[in-house]
């Protein structure tokens, strides 16, 4: 425990507070003057606090945090890895600060030739300052490290999220808080040397960091299986596609064949004047306009505006399952739709989920027809799924858990569209119930 003036604490605590703040905001994509401003009035405070609780202020800090996560997690306005981060950033910070102390402790006492405990007392000033030299120099090592991993890491966050592992993070992340707070305060409290609480916290880091490596290694063995599990569901729908492709190829073969029978008869019976057998072919020939009209309604003609491949394979197999349950499907798109990468996952399971509620209850109604509109413009991407519910009458209701028309304990997808889409800052989804018509819009932004 060093003992140095209190200016020369308030310093070392506001500086190791302030970083704390900066590098999260860093993280987020959020350093704004407005909020430099706040953080260091932040940091003020805590590092008042600090002077009379130590690092207790810091699981104050923690716990004030949690408590408004909690606050605005019911509004659906945090992601629970941002406070998971946070207490990453703290628990680092922690590290380099007291791995900063240590190595100025063994500085002063190489530099003065005094490597007995009384160096503490003797020069505590001198080491708290030139431990916040070294901190402030392992920020900036840090920090760089953060600006060239960045891709790599804001990867690793989207693989949480989309693999649902942000509750385990975050447990994680606080025990590793409470695990470092209580190795800091026992070394305090009982006076350990510097060389036995550096080699500690050594040990410690290694360990944490052998585990962050397993981890990692886990989620990228967990996205090639489920991007070979992905594969082979595409290859299906391609067989199906393919399938379909062949259908309806044949089925314009025939309607090319008899539609030049007919013209063809239609000019032998003009030349003889024959009205009545001319009507007859003119009649026959309108019964063939279904067949024209399936094929240029036909979801295959609308796929080559869909660029992500993992989208275009759902719309297949969407497309086809309609087919199957009698439910016409129709896609409109009138320019090239492309979606980004970065909750791709997500954005199809909720299309998926849309669209099967979609079918479901199209199949209960009179004219069976989904319509799915893709629409872009500057920014923004509009997915607007619509069928006819004439059984949904309370727009409230149907966003509940456990809602459905098509039976008791059936409606929970919509309930994981919410949960799915409140994970997520660039996505929303309206709903609306006009003239029996249920419209729902997945609108999807670009993310800052």
């Amino acid at each position: 425990m060093l003992y140095t003036d209190v200016s020369v604490s308030l310093m070392q605590n506001f500086v190791a507070i302030l970083l704390i703040f900066l590098l999260y905001r860093y993280i987020q994509r959020k350093i704004t003057f407005k909020r430099i401003i706040l953080d260091i009035l932040i940091a003020i405070i805590f590092s008042i606090l600090y002077l009379f609780i130590s690092d207790a202020s810091l699981l104050v800090m923690v716990l004030m945090r949690l408590g408004w996560h909690f606050h605005q997690q019911k509004e659906n306005k945090i992601k629970t890895t941002d406070t998971a981060n946070l207490i990453l950033i703290i628990v680092i910070q922690l590290l380099l600060v007291a791995v900063g102390t240590i190595i100025s402790q063994f500085t002063i006492s190489i530099i003065k030739s005094d490597f007995s405990q009384n160096i503490l007392n003797n020069s505590a000033t001198d080491i708290t300052l030139l431990g916040i030299f070294f901190a402030v120099l392992f920020d900036g090592l840090f920090f760089i490290l953060l600006k060239n991993k960045r891709t790599e890491l804001q990867h690793l966050n989207q693989e949480i999220i989309e693999f649902s592992l942000e509750k385990q993070y975050f447990i994680f992340i606080f025990i590793l808080f409470i695990v470092i707070e209580i190795i800091l305060a026992v070394g305090n409290l009982q006076g350990v040397t510097a060389t036995i609480l550096l080699t500690i916290i050594i040990i410690f880091c290694v360990l944490i960091g052998m585990t962050f490596w397993q981890v990692m290694l886990f989620l990228k063995a967990y996205s090639i299986r489920q991007e070979a599990n992905d594969q082979l569901v595409r290859n299906q729908q391609l067989q199906d596609y393919l399938v379909n492709i062949e259908q309806q190829y044949t089925e314009l073969r025939r309607f090319k064949h008899d539609y030049q029978n007919i013209l063809l008869s239609l000019e032998s019976f003009a030349e003889k004047g024959d009205q009545q057998q001319f009507k007859a072919y003119y009649q026959e020939l309108l019964a063939q306009r279904p067949i024209q009209s399936e094929i240029q309604g036909a979801v295959i003609a609308q796929l080559d505006y869909l660029k992500n491949d993992p989208i275009r394979g759902l719309v297949i197999q969407k497309f086809l399952a309609a087919k199957q349950a009698g439910v016409t499907l129709k896609f409109e798109m009138t320019e090239p739709i492309e979606l980004a990468t970065a909750n791709l996952l997500t954005v199809i399971r909720i299309i998926g989920i849309l669209l099967d509620n979609a079918i479901e209850q199209a199949v209960q109604e009179t004219d069976q027809l989904v319509s799915c509109a893709f629409l872009q413009s500057d920014g923004l991407i509009e997915i607007t799924i619509e069928n006819t519910a004439s059984q949904v009458k309370n727009l409230q209701a149907f966003s509940e858990l456990g809602y459905s028309t098509k039976g008791a304990g059936r409606g929970t997808g919509l309930a994981n569209v919410q949960d799915l889409i409140a994970k997520q800052t660039n996505l929303f989804l309206e709903t609306q119930i006009e003239n029996r018509k249920l419209r729902q819009t997945l609108m999807i932004t670009e993310e800052t």
